[in-house]
């Protein structure tokens, strides 16, 4: 009886996670999802390979939905019995944490889409991290770096990794300060990045083969997808004086006029960043010009190389404009969970320099997970509240837990 109480937790989980497979297993379809199914493995390629292994395997997508809900599952499970462990957390507040964790599975667990898998190894990482800070032990180093190759895979999102990690390990050593652990720390770093790069140059060669043989144009949006529209939409016409190249020039020319005529520019729509109205406008247009429509069919490469000098230049001339739109696109979506971490990294960061605690040190790597996920998503794509749930639901689970022990240490106190 004793036991079942100790894991009713973990029975609940079980549950509910087979109840919703129960309730339907059937795949949701997003728009994002048909280059997963297309079998496009450029950029991280993990989730795409998981696709055609289970469809392979058992010729449904009804597979997919089953293992990625599991796997959350077993996420939430692994990262609640570690958090109960190191905060000492009684049955009420664990059965809390775990069912506060499960509102991402009742959104995504049946939609092909990375979020799934990216929301439980998150878990499942910042698990081995809070093990690895208060065990530093080469078992837990290990598990930490192969969740974050396995966050690297999965979606680009996740290259903010690096300086999370060298961060934490930068904190680590200063707490388990001698050269072996020095020599430790290097050489999983360096693993890291040589594993995750080595794979993803071997998928580059894999999908450019494949596609060459099947006479395929493989399209690649990168970063400066994004990048662009914002300097588009912050640009003026003055600026097509910035250009001396005539075939760039007129590109920007034929866009910004366009984008102009319809008020999507930052003159004419200053609202909530610019995704309420100017940005699938920008995107449409620019998708749609002839000169860069012909260069994508050409080639790909140099189509995004061109939308890449154009976003310099202009960004260049137009900084300060661009900086106040990246801290809009900061305060007119989820300002609290920048502002917050923010603060709680500042915390940290003095109280670690005054006392290298293992605690201050665990902050300074969730703060700083939740700052580096969201600033990726501000500087780097579009706004979207399903790119942040792998940061924003650990953060509110350790405010809670963090309050709720004080209080408890305030009760015992008196």
């Amino acid at each position: 009886m004793i036991k079942i109480k100790n894991n009713i937790t973990e029975f609940l989980i079980l549950i509910l996670v087979f109840f919703l497979l129960f309730y339907s297993s059937n795949a949701v379809l997003y728009p994002d999802a048909q280059r997963y199914l297309d079998g496009s493995f450029s950029q991280a390629p993990l989730y795409t390979f998981i696709i055609q292994i289970m469809i392979s395997t058992f010729k449904t997508l009804n597979s997919i939905v089953i293992l990625q809900t599991i796997i959350m599952g077993f996420g939430i499970i692994f990262f609640t019995n570690v958090v109960s462990i190191y905060f000492h957390l009684d049955i009420l507040k664990k059965l809390i944490v775990s069912l506060f964790l499960f509102l991402p599975i009742i959104e995504f667990y049946n939609k092909i889409l990375t979020e799934p898998i990216s929301f439980a190894f998150s878990l499942f990482f910042m698990s081995f991290i809070i093990k690895l800070i208060y065990n530093f032990n080469t078992r837990n180093l290990f598990w930490s770096g192969i969740f974050v190759i396995l966050l690297l895979m999965t979606r680009t999102q996740f290259f903010f990794m690096y300086p999370v990690i060298l961060l934490i390990y930068l904190g680590l050593f200063m707490i388990n300060t001698s050269k072996k652990n020095f020599i430790i720390l290097v050489v999983s770093f360096m693993s890291i990045f040589i594993i995750h790069n080595s794979l993803m140059i071997l998928n580059k060669h894999f999908n450019s083969t494949t596609n060459t043989s099947k006479n395929v144009i493989t399209s690649k949006r990168g970063i400066f997808h994004f990048i662009f529209i914002d300097s588009m939409y912050i640009s003026s016409s003055k600026d097509a004086e910035l250009f001396k190249n005539g075939k760039l020039k007129k590109t920007f020319t034929e866009i910004f006029t366009k984008i102009n005529d319809q008020k999507a520019t930052i003159k004419y729509y200053d609202g909530r960043g610019h995704h309420g109205l100017s940005f699938a406008v920008i995107r449409d247009i620019a998708k749609n010009s002839d000169s860069l429509k012909n260069l994508k069919k050409q080639d790909n490469d140099l189509f995004m190389n061109i939308k890449k000098e154009i976003s310099i230049k202009l960004i260049s001339a137009n900084f300060f404009e661009y900086l106040r739109l990246i801290f809009k696109k900061f305060y007119d979506s989820t300002w609290l969970f920048v502002f917050v971490p923010f603060f709680i990294l500042l915390a940290a960061i003095i109280e670690f320099y005054k006392n290298r605690s293992n605690l201050t040190l665990f902050l300074i790597s969730l703060s700083s997970f939740a700052i580096a996920n969201h600033s990726v998503v501000y500087l780097f794509g579009r706004v979207q509240p399903r790119y942040l749930i792998y940061s924003d639901f650990m953060l509110l689970i350790f405010i809670f837990i963090i309050i709720s022990n004080f209080l408890q240490k305030k009760r015992r106190g008196f």
